[in-house]
């Protein structure tokens, strides 16, 4: 790409990002009269359903262009997502599978990208789609089972260890030593987290971490995705890593000070910056960089 592009390439979608979250939030609360922390719900079984679109590899609209093809998806993610509780308080599960499912889901889409979506090699679309989907689904019903569900504590770190340090030191390791070796580094610094949390006083499922810990994720995808490591995306690595983790560290600490003064208290706001970071993730994943591409051309 070319990097004087950035950052209006990125902040360009993040502000349709913001209106797209902004007409969630007001439309689910105002019309249909939901809470914050049913919304969240929805917009993150929405972002689930879009992170299964990125695995299809556009099917079956891989020749129509931008914006009637992220337009398509988008509208697809949206409903399949709105129908995933509705299916489940059909199905005689209530809201508390809730949570437990979207985490468990999350992990299962999580081990397909850092084992390089491996499980499919050589399988055609929408073969391999169904298949990814069947895996994580089987893999979110079976830790429910057994398990009840993976705290998503693993969650930002998997989105640094990924996206910012790219796989670093294990990159070029072939599979599946890549994806183990991905694992035990993202279980160490999620016990770092953790212990991290334990010093300030709280934990990871206490509203205040909690809130922490979104705005957090919030950032770490910001600039991965959307800015494209911008402005340290010329350093290598580990370098490039340590640089995005101050900078993302910092800004959360910020934005949490301000979220916490303006008197919102911390589970609200958290369901809030959840309905955010589903629509950052959706956004980049159906439209990618439109409208910037639009505007500033295509890199």
């Amino acid at each position: 790409m070319v990097l004087n592009k950035q950052p209006l390439r990125g902040l360009i979608p993040i502000i349709f990002v913001v209106i797209g979250s902004i007409l969630f939030i007001v439309i689910g609360s105002n019309l249909l009269g939901l809470d914050p922390g049913t919304l969240s719900v929805y917009a993150l079984f929405f972002v689930w359903t879009a992170f299964l679109i990125s695995l299809s590899d556009k099917w079956p609209f891989q020749k129509v262009e931008q914006p009637y093809v992220g337009l398509i998806f988008l509208t697809v993610a949206l409903i399949i997502g709105v129908l995933h509780p509705v299916a489940m308080n059909v199905l005689g599960f209530g809201p508390e599978y809730y949570w437990p499912l979207i985490s468990n889901l999350f992990l299962g889409v999580g081990l397909v990208i850092a084992f390089g979506n491996k499980l499919v090699n050589g399988l055609s679309q929408p073969k391999a789609v169904a298949l990814n989907t069947l895996f994580c689904y089987v893999l979110a019903a079976l830790l429910i089972k057994f398990m009840g569900f993976v705290p998503a504590l693993w969650f930002a770190l998997f989105v640094y260890v990924i996206f910012w340090l790219e796989q670093w030191p294990v990159l070029n390791l072939a599979q599946p030593s890549k994806g183990i070796l991905s694992f035990v580094i993202i279980g160490f610094l999620s016990l770092i987290l953790d212990y991290g949390f334990k010093l300030a006083g709280t934990s990871f499922f206490k509203p205040d971490a909690g809130l922490w810990f979104v705005i957090w994720v919030w950032w770490l995808v910001a600039f991965s995705w959307q800015l494209e490591t911008w402005p340290v995306k010329g350093l290598s690595q580990p370098v490039k890593g340590i640089a995005g983790l101050g900078i993302t560290i910092a800004l959360t600490f910020i934005s949490y000070y301000i979220v916490t003064s303006s008197g919102l208290d911390a589970g609200t706001a958290g369901s809030y910056v959840w309905i955010f970071v589903s629509w950052l993730y959706a956004w980049d994943i159906v439209f990618s960089k439109w409208p910037a591409e639009l505007i500033l051309g295509k890199s």
